[in-house]
């Protein structure tokens, strides 16, 4: 650590930019996901029974 680069204003703004992009595409990933989870948990606790 002889020295410490501050990154520039373009770096930060790309670096920005690809993490508000990524927090959409894993949100959205993990939206459907359990979306479609809770469709088969749904529809097994209706054939057992489970749900009226």
């Amino acid at each position: 650590m002889r020295k410490v680069v501050v990154p520039s204003q373009k770096e930060v703004k790309v670096t920005t930019t690809v993490v508000i992009v990524a927090v959409f595409i894993f949100g959205t990933y993990f939206f459907v996901v359990d979306w479609i989870f809770n469709l088969g948990i749904h529809q097994l606790l209706v054939k057992l029974g489970g749900l009226q």
